[in-house]
């Protein structure tokens, strides 16, 4: 898998090359930088527009975008950002008093400046000291640094406003995202953009809306042009939604000739013109490497065990470029040394030892072509970012490569360079999305395959001895694989033994947090083709409720103190989960002499269609253990995005499964401790 916003069309290199000769159109017009006017208007809003519950709402957002050339020669793309808030309750005062900035480590946060005009006009500025940067992670899956500052006087009535300069470090990519949906509901969204003059190139600057219908681009007289949009709702993350940018209102802007584009001729030219121009001469093999690709599959005997032995080779010789394993000083140098106008060969990827992730495919490419597979570069789309349909013709949307090998007539994917993962699967973002085989003569696309439940299982095992008072001890033994594991591995990555066990421990404690955790082991932390598997020691005071001469018992440990999946009761987005999965769980309790199952109803199966089954059973084994066994499947058959119609039922199926996760068992005393 590789990001390609380089890999461009012929078309498109001809306005890349003019972006990076020549200043843009309004360059060196200078952008007000002072505070706007505040009118009595705003002064004088009791109530949002937007939307009538808010707390806060922004009066206006506006957003300057430009690329300046800095040292006289480099050019950088900076957003000038300027946004002014009214409060309007205590609620509002709450959200506004501290502003995040979230941004990527490709981009800077510069020259912050803030003010509070609080209603009886009294005006505090911004101090520089109250401003800093810390770590977020949104929705559990992606961390980012955020430039956080609290914001002085925030009260109901006031109004608050603050600018930023955010400079881009990919400035020469030709397509650029512009959010037009933000976590304040907004009643004015306007971006400003200073777009190439025809001196530079005949294209023209295009935009096109994602969730949401924009006007067309408004020339204004200082050079730029500009778009707007009216009473825009704040966004809202929901848990298990589609990936940001499949939801929320957008829009990219890119340049264009204006033509329209059929997308079946379309995509054929791509296909080709992918494998023709930059992959085929990649992939030829030297004698080197077909002795080292005759060597690994030596052993195989089928075209998928060649593919598997040819995988596993590379990840065992080849270091990723972008990963640990190479310096800051080795990165520097191979990609100052990489080819301007084509792909690496093979044979230069294998002298230099590292390659990217779209090298790693390619090299394995030229292997398997020289023992006898047949292989095409497959395009590729990430549906994090982007649920690709064809008719969406842009080769921008394709931005990663993974490579389609021929197997008994069918075309199946792999990536190399998705070593976090056994090598017979991609990564749960690109199963399920539509690729481009790549091809000189007929391109098509082809379904990325989604792995089964059984390919990311969920397996844990404890053995308890449960004492009078309710307190628990005994050893626990977790497994996971596929998916599952590829989550906990990204936890530990780059750890030493050590410091993987105190990662592990924190975790734990957490977890557990009435709990004493000891003895704990790793297994298999960096081999991705066996399960990761840790195992622990576990004393817990007060898990089970002692009363009278009962002792109340949750019998399915693992399911413990968790919280329902879904809790709100409406739904704005589709639920897309990330990848299938199964979780097997089985819990044994050493019970206390002297009692007896006073209620051990099984609270039963639940059978929920195509997606899934949800089986649970508690059986006793002799006087003295009580067994429960817990079976989960979700996503057979792929089936993993549910329309937001579907909500009520996904909802109730998932609330009926944590209530029987919940469930308590009854001891009862009977034998006293006089008569033992």
């Amino acid at each position: 898998m590789r990001h390609l916003t380089g890999c461009l069309c012929n078309s498109v290199v001809i306005v890349f090359l003019a972006v990076v000769a020549a200043p843009v159109s309004g360059q060196n017009m200078p952008i007000d930088v002072a505070w706007l006017p505040i009118t009595d208007a705003e002064r004088n809003m009791k109530a949002p527009l937007v939307d009538k519950d808010a707390g806060v709402e922004a009066l206006f957002w506006r957003v300057h975008v430009r690329d300046e050339v800095v040292g006289g020669r480099d050019l950088q793309r900076v957003f000038y950002h300027y946004v002014r808030l009214k409060i309007f309750d205590e609620k509002g005062k709450e959200q506004a008093a501290t502003i995040d900035i979230p941004f990527s480590d490709k981009i800077s946060i510069l020259n912050v400046a803030g003010r509070t005009l609080k209603a009886d006009g009294t005006e505090i500025e911004l101090k520089k000291d109250s401003i800093f940067e810390r770590d977020l992670v949104r929705a559990g899956r992606t961390r980012f640094r955020v430039k956080s500052f609290a914001m002085p006087g925030v009260e109901p009535g006031a109004i608050v406003e603050y600018r930023w300069r955010e400079v881009s470090f990919e400035p020469r990519s030709l397509y650029m995202r512009t959010q037009f949906q933000r976590e304040f509901p907004v009643q004015k969204v306007t971006y400003f953009f200073a777009p190439l003059s025809s001196q530079y190139t005949t294209y023209h600057m295009a935009i096109r809306a994602f969730h949401c219908t924009l006007p067309p681009l408004q020339t204004e007289r200082d050079g730029f042009q500009s778009v707007t949009l009216e009473n825009m709702p704040a966004f809202r993350e929901e848990p298990w939604m589609p990936g940001e940018y499949n939801v929320r209102a957008w829009a990219l802007v890119f340049y264009s000739d204006g033509g329209r584009r059929e997308p079946e001729k379309y995509w054929e030219n791509v296909g080709k013109d992918e494998y023709n121009k930059y992959l085929k001469p990649a992939m030829k093999a030297n004698n080197e490497i077909k002795d080292a690709a005759a060597t690994a599959t030596s052993d195989a005997t089928t075209d998928e065990e060649k593919v598997l032995a040819l995988i596993r080779y590379i990840r065992k010789t080849l270091r990723d470029l972008f990963s640990s394993q190479v310096t800051d000083a080795e990165r520097a140098q191979i990609l100052k040394d990489m080819p301007k106008e084509r792909y690496r060969t093979a044979s230069e990827i294998l002298k230099s030892g590292v390659g990217d992730a779209a090298e790693l495919n390619t090299f394995f490419a030229a292997m398997a072509s020289s023992v006898g597979l047949e292989v095409r570069p497959a395009l590729i789309a990430d549906r994090e970012d982007i649920l690709f349909v064809p008719a969406m013709t842009d080769r921008y949307f394709l931005r990663n490569i993974d490579m389609a090998v021929n197997i008994s007539g069918n075309w199946k994917l792999y990536d190399v360079s998705a070593r976090d993962l056994p090598a017979n699967m991609l990564s749960w973002r690109e199963e399920g999305m539509q690729a481009l085989l790549s091809d000189p003569k007929k391109p098509s696309f082809v379904a990325a395959s989604v792995a089964p439940p059984e390919a990311s299982a969920r397996v844990r095992k404890a053995k308890l001895k449960l004492s009078e008072d309710g307190s628990i001890e005994g050893d626990i033994d977790q497994q996971y694989s596929g998916h599952s594991a590829r989550e906990r591995r990204d936890e530990l990555e780059g750890d030493s033994d050590a410091r993987r066990l105190e990662r592990l421990k924190d975790q734990l404690t957490k977890m557990y947090p009435d709990a004493e955790i000891s003895d704990i082991r790793i297994e298999n932390a960096s081999d991705t083709e066996k399960p990761l598997a840790w195992h622990y020691h576990l004393k817990s005071e007060g898990y089970a409720q002692r009363t009278g001469k009962r002792i109340l018992l949750p019998p399915f440990f693992f399911q413990r103190g968790t919280t329902p999946m879904f809790s709100a009761s409406e739904r704005k987005y589709p639920i897309y989960f990330p990848y299938a999965w199964q979780e097997h769980d089985s819990v044994t309790f050493e019970l206390p002499a002297g009692y007896a199952l006073d209620n051990a109803e099984n609270p039963g199966s639940l059978e929920f269609g195509a997606p899934g089954t949800y089986k649970i059973q508690i059986a006793t084994r002799g006087t003295h253990q009580l067994i429960s066994d817990r079976e989960f499947i979700f996503g057979r058959e792929g089936r993993l995005l549910f329309d937001v119609a579907t909500y009520p039922r996904l909802k109730k199926i998932f609330d009926e499964i944590h209530r029987r996760d919940d469930h308590t068992i009854s001891l009862k005393q009977t034998v006293t401790a006089e008569a033992k």
